[in-house]
């Protein structure tokens, strides 16, 4: 599953966002997957134990066992630390995939040469989630199938996913109205 910010849908205030959406990782399998590492950690850490205890001889040392700890922390953090946030304004359309982007994405309207909603294939276009990059351009994806399509002036095409592309295809339609790219 994964956990959506309730949108702020309000065209009549033009200094407000049209639009916000912050998606996080919290598909199970993500979280089974990791609880899997910690289990093979511990594992370790006890079949390290025993066989010190027998015969006085470790196969695994202490600082290796602390390094594998150290790396599953950092998994466990970024995996629930990271986040897509999406925000359609007046400007244009923002959006930064936390913590692999440490600055968010502003693409103005004048740079959009195209936007529209499709569904996707995260796997078989972009080889998965995340920040990709695929023969389709690139993507910022979290999970899911659906996403906004941008065909940028500069010939760029990048997709964003979204979990309401009705919400957003509503507004889409209105703003291409407003911003000149056909109705």
């Amino acid at each position: 599953m994964v956990t959506t910010k309730q949108p702020s849908f309000r065209a009549e205030d033009s200094a407000a966002p049209y639009f916000t959406e912050i998606q996080r990782y919290r598909q199970t399998w993500i979280w089974v997957l990791l609880g899997a590492m910690l289990g093979t950690l511990l594992f370790l850490g006890a079949l390290q134990l025993i066989q010190y205890q027998v015969s006085d001889t470790s196969w695994l040392s202490v600082p290796a066992l602390l390094f594998m700890g150290f790396i599953w922390g950092v998994l466990v953090l970024l995996a629930y630390k990271a986040h897509l946030f999406v925000q359609v304004n007046e400007q244009g359309i923002q959006f930064q995939l936390f913590p692999f982007q440490w600055s968010s994405r502003n693409i103005k309207w004048a740079d959009i040469d195209e936007m529209y909603i499709r569904n996707y294939d995260g796997i078989a276009e972009y080889g998965g989630w995340g920040m990709r990059y695929g023969p389709q351009g690139k993507a910022y994806t979290i999970s899911g199938n659906s996403g906004v399509q941008l065909h940028l002036v500069d010939d760029q095409k990048i997709l964003v996913g979204t979990q309401r592309p009705t919400e957003l295809e509503e507004l889409i339609v209105q703003l291409r109205c407003q911003n000149g790219m056909g109705c």
